[in-house]
């Protein structure tokens, strides 16, 4: 309790400091993208030793053997249409965050998350590189954390009311060094590093 406690006011005194400093709310300064975020998440996939994921065949062998798990659909996780079915997997300690965080989400304002991206392969990488300048690089130091199945986007259709207390329960979880986060133009891009507390 005590630990939750110095993390919350750590949190307000770098967030709320940031705020104050501008005239237009963006976002918190403990979420916005940044090089240093990327190289973060590079080496955290190292450090957890996960694989990223080369094409189709090699993301089905690891749904098949379980390595990757459906993302859950239930009443408080709905998943883009647009996102293929092939592709609505991620480790299961992502699936346990999104389930843990839309529960909370659904209790707080009775409406679900939406999905737009769980795992994404080396393939499928380097053709939205193709139609998107700004998408992360297939390889390097700075590559789509996507292609090691630890991260989703949440879409970022929601209120401003929504919006701020996704982004300070994110911001919590950050804090715990629980997830990487970067809150992009059109969603959160969240990558989970270990189990929730």
């Amino acid at each position: 309790m005590r630990r939750n406690y110095f993390l919350f006011v750590l949190l307000l005194l770098l967030c709320c400091n940031a705020e104050a400093k501008r005239k237009h709310y963006k976002s918190l300064s403990i979420l916005q993208p940044s090089h240093q975020s990327l190289l973060l998440q590079n080496e955290t996939i190292n450090k957890m030793g996960l694989e990223r994921i080369g094409d189709e065949r090699r993301l089905s062998y690891l749904v098949e053997t379980e390595r990757l798990v459906a993302l859950p659909i239930t009443d408080a996780v709905k998943i883009a249409p647009s996102l293929p079915s092939n592709r609505r997997y991620a480790l299961p300690l992502v699936t346990s965050f999104l389930g843990k965080l839309a529960s909370e989400y659904y209790a707080e304002f009775h409406q679900p998350l939406m999905v737009d991206s769980a795992v994404r392969p080396m393939t499928v990488q380097k053709k939205l590189r193709r139609r998107n300048a700004s998408a992360a690089p297939v390889q390097g130091e700075t590559a789509s954390s996507h292609m090691a199945g630890c991260t989703i986007d949440l879409s970022r259709r929601m209120t401003k009311r929504q919006t701020r207390w996704i982004e300070w329960r994110l911001a919590y979880y950050v804090l715990q060094q629980s997830v990487l986060v970067e809150e992009e133009r059109h969603c959160f891009h969240i990558m989970v590093t270990k189990e929730i507390e």
